[in-house]
């Protein structure tokens, strides 16, 4: 007999946050655990997600916030190695010599032997993920499956479909980032509910598609506010003129495929 739905989906985030621990436990992890623990995490807060409307408003943000602070314990060393891939994915494509002044800045700001000691926040990481497990063997909602279906899952379609119409046309990162989360959610909440049987209402290729766009313009406007925050360490100053109209020639391409497809 097959066990409930919710049943399924408390045991997929135990195993979740035990996986995530596992691959955290070296003192030096690789950058695809680090990955993989982030990614871990956003399953979890996916999850939880589904689960918003029978949990009170404090409790979610109390579970929800735990697991954004383990991931962004983590993000030091992710986004270092992001920044610094895309300005050398952008110096490809760029003719010499816009090629020759991105790639200046990326040794300026990003030098090959800049590694910084994560164990401190690997330890938060763990913190966070041990505190979600035991609040995951503490639940205790009773729920239909088709409870989850039509107001779990078709919360976050309605979520995922209002910000795509708010992103949509627009220059500014912020909106685009908002659907990126949605897209997300709506993303990680199907693939769980299909490790359960269910078939995904919503075509998977489509929203992972939209989701790497999405993530890849988010890592821009990672990249383009930490050159300016910078920006005093970077000489000849046309340098970093040459850099940041790169990202947002690249950022205007994304935001267009983005358009189409949400």
């Amino acid at each position: 007999m097959t066990a409930p739905l919710m049943e399924q989906l408390v045991r997929q985030a135990l195993i979740l946050d035990e996986q995530a621990l596992a691959l955290l436990q070296s003192a030096s992890p690789e950058a695809d655990a680090i990955h993989d623990s982030r990614v871990a995490i956003k399953r979890l807060r996916a999850l939880w997600q589904l689960l918003r409307p029978w949990l009170r408003r404090d409790h979610h943000k109390a579970f929800d916030h735990n697991l954004r602070d383990g991931a962004r314990a983590l993000s030091g060393a992710r986004d270092t190695h992001v920044m610094a891939t895309t300005l050398g994915k952008l110096a490809g494509k760029a003719g010499k010599p816009q090629r020759k002044a991105i790639s200046r800045v990326q040794k300026t700001l990003f030098p090959a032997d800049n590694h910084a000691d994560s164990s401190v926040c690997q330890s938060a990481t763990r913190e966070s993920l041990q505190q979600d497990y035991r609040r995951w063997q503490q639940l205790s909602l009773v729920l239909s499956d088709h409870e989850l279906l039509v107001s779990g899952l078709a919360r976050t379609y309605k979520q995922c479909r209002n910000h795509s119409l708010a992103a949509q046309g627009s220059q500014q990162a912020q909106p685009w980032h908002a659907l990126r989360k949605w897209v997300k959610y709506l993303l990680y909440q199907q693939r769980a509910l299909a490790d359960c049987g269910l078939a995904a209402p919503f075509k998977d290729a489509d929203l992972n598609r939209l989701g790497k766009w999405l993530g890849k313009l988010h890592d821009l406007d990672v990249l383009q506010t930490h050159l300016q925050q910078h920006q005093t360490k970077i000489e000849p100053v046309s340098d970093l003129q040459q850099a940041l109209a790169a990202i947002s020639e690249q950022a205007r391409h994304l935001q267009t495929k983005c358009d189409s497809a949400s």
